[in-house]
């Protein structure tokens, strides 16, 4: 990503992003050395299609507050694949079926790549707790 925007951590704040929506198995492959518009592939699994929409609004909600703007999307209706275009990097969002299917990280195995470890839960699922009490009703 080579913009004004351009932090050294802009890549952390949208993996951020996913993880907060349950995004996992998320992998960045630099295109830089390749001749295509964009930087950066994103890609991330989702549960579910109503899981993989959550993923995508809530990216383009913190994408847009860190300064990015969304230029394209498509596949958000059906949801098994949902691509995101912020020109300089690109997510797909996958159902696990069709990102085995697809297989962008075999299609690109030349790029280099990131994987970003999984976050299972958040800071605040720790602090939570649950007690189940016997009910004096009978």
């Amino acid at each position: 990503m080579n913009t004004d925007k351009e932090s050294p951590d802009i890549l952390e704040k949208i993996v951020d992003a996913v993880h907060q929506r349950h995004g996992y198995d998320v992998i960045a492959l630099d295109m830089m050395d390749f001749p295509l518009t964009m930087d950066i592939f994103l890609i991330v699994t989702a549960d579910n299609r109503i899981q993989s929409r959550a993923i995508a609004d809530h990216l383009e909600r913190s994408s847009r507050e860190l300064g990015w703007r969304l230029h394209h999307k498509e596949g958000y209706d059906e949801g098994s694949w949902i691509l995101m275009d912020f020109v300089d990097f690109v997510v797909h969002i996958f159902l696990p079926e069709v990102r085995k299917y697809y297989s962008l990280e075999t299609l690109w195995s030349d790029a280099p790549a990131k994987k970003f470890e999984d976050r299972h839960g958040s800071e605040t699922d720790d602090e939570f707790t649950f007690e189940i009490a016997p009910s004096d009703k009978g």
